[in-house]
């Protein structure tokens, strides 16, 4: 992932915050956010490395606005999902909070699993992942596979990034 100064970027489901905080420190200048459906993990994280406008840390789902993210349209050049789809209550819900708060030509890094056998419940078929993303106004530009990442528990595949682009409005 491309770490540029004076970026916006969103971590999705951040934990404590050391990723964002390593991304933050990366850049150098910029704002780097993380959001939590954990309260507990979003108080630990403000507590041990919230900045106020460099550094910032929110809870989201669950509350008044459900699924939505607490952040404008289009405010973001980049955003990551820290955990694999499957792991989400609602997975075409988030990917579309994702593709939402995006800018037109902002980066979506998602952390999957390569295609098994093994069915996993409430998932986004690897097969129709690409039209989702499409559906979203996002097109599939890169997938690494992690090599030094452990492979997939309960017959998953290994692990890879997926990297979508958000196009930019038609004329």
């Amino acid at each position: 992932m491309k770490v540029a100064a004076w970026d916006r970027l969103l971590f999705v489901e951040c934990g404590d915050g050391w990723l964002v905080e390593e991304a933050w420190r990366r850049m150098g200048k910029g704002c780097v956010w993380g959001l939590s459906t954990s309260p507990q993990l979003v108080e630990l994280a403000v507590r041990l490395r919230g900045i106020p406008d460099r550094l910032e840390f929110k809870v989201w789902g669950g509350g008044e606005d459900g699924d939505r993210f607490p952040l404008p349209d289009r405010s973001f050049d980049g955003v990551v999902s820290c955990v694999p789809l499957i792991r989400y209550l609602e997975p075409v819900a988030v990917l579309y909070e994702m593709a939402r708060v995006l800018r037109p030509d902002g980066d979506a890094y998602l952390l999957e699993f390569e295609p098994s056998t093994a069915k996993i419940p409430q998932a986004v078929p690897a097969a129709d992942l690409g039209g989702l993303l499409a559906s979203m106004g996002l097109k599939e530009v890169g997938r690494n596979r992690c090599e030094t990442a452990p492979t997939g528990q309960e017959g998953r595949g290994a692990v890879v990034v997926i990297h979508a682009r958000r196009c930019p409005p038609g004329p």
